[in-house]
């Protein structure tokens, strides 16, 4: 898979997914191009894509951080699912994994039986649920101020060594890549995205990002309810930009994350599985950007 490949698979992706959830419309969207032309840059190892007389008909999108694979897309055409196409794009993917001494596969599914069967008949199984949510901003802004002890950072492009760290621990590896992405994003005067950190007795605490659009992600934090504060700040930005609305992606392995969503009035609006080879990461103080784990 190349660069120039990243517009015409997102129209595959979105065919995949409504054909997964039938009478649900899946918008073409731009605004994703930036993340998979990421994964293209970072990892062209582990970018594949699948062509039938010339048509792109599938493609696969994994990264590697430290000595964790992460399959970030596979999606195929619905009309040529039974020619094996997803297998041989999850092979290539996984082989990329393997070249770079991978010990952990992991992905993030669909609920397609089809596709869940594909990753536990390599390797990966269930260990939770990511529930995709939306609701209200301001109910956040009420959420626990930092204490004495903690203060906020806005713009936490000075802090990647202490970001890889935290990152080490909680995801198990740095992503410093991954951080030059969304720093890049909130850089002058028509940024679209903040970060903030948060910091307690000296010692750095956790990060947030936040999208103009009202996405919110990823966020850090050495403990589960560090993540309060740190989401605090960012409905709080939102809010300063009239942005009403916002969305993330949650799983069920973060119950602080979740609660603080719910007690929102948050409502679920679809849901996918977290299928690893062996557990990694601590996601109850991780909280991913959605299904791309970025």
């Amino acid at each position: 898979m190349l660069a120039t490949d990243v517009q015409v698979v997102s129209y595959v992706r979105k065919a995949a997914l409504e054909s997964n959830e039938p009478g649900r419309e899946f918008g073409w969207i731009p605004e994703l191009a930036p993340h998979l032309g990421h994964i293209v840059a970072t990892d062209p190892g582990g970018c594949w894509a699948a062509e039938i007389g010339g048509l792109v008909v599938g493609y696969a999108q994994a990264i590697v951080r430290g000595d964790i694979w992460f399959l970030s897309q596979l999606f195929v055409q619905p009309e040529v699912h039974a020619l094996g196409v997803g297998q041989e794009l999850l092979r290539c993917a996984m082989d990329y994994g393997r070249e770079r001494a991978s010990r952990v596969f992991s992905v993030v599914s669909s609920i397609s039986p089809a596709a869940q069967s594909l990753y536990m008949r390599n390797g990966m199984y269930p260990i939770g649920i990511g529930y995709r949510m939306s609701g209200p901003i301001e109910p956040f802004t009420t959420l626990p101020e930092p204490d004495g002890n903690r203060k906020k950072i806005v713009d936490c492009s000075g802090w990647q060594d202490r970001m890889a760290e935290l990152d080490a621990q909680v995801f198990g590896a740095e992503r410093r890549e991954d951080h030059e992405m969304y720093l890049r994003r909130h850089v002058g005067s028509d940024a679209t995205s903040a970060s903030f950190g948060l910091t307690r007795d000296g010692e750095f605490a956790g990060y947030a990002y936040v999208e103009d659009g009202g996405r919110i992600a990823p966020i850090a934090a050495r403990e589960p309810t560090d993540q309060l504060p740190l989401l605090r700040m960012c409905a709080e930005w939102l809010h300063e930009r009239d942005v009403t609305d916002g969305r993330m992606w949650i799983t069920s392995l973060n119950p602080t994350m979740m609660r603080a969503a719910l007690d929102a009035g948050w409502r679920i609006g679809s849901w996918s599985f977290l299928l690893t080879s062996e557990p990694f990461g601590q996601f109850d103080r991780y909280h991913p950007s959605g299904g791309l784990l970025l």
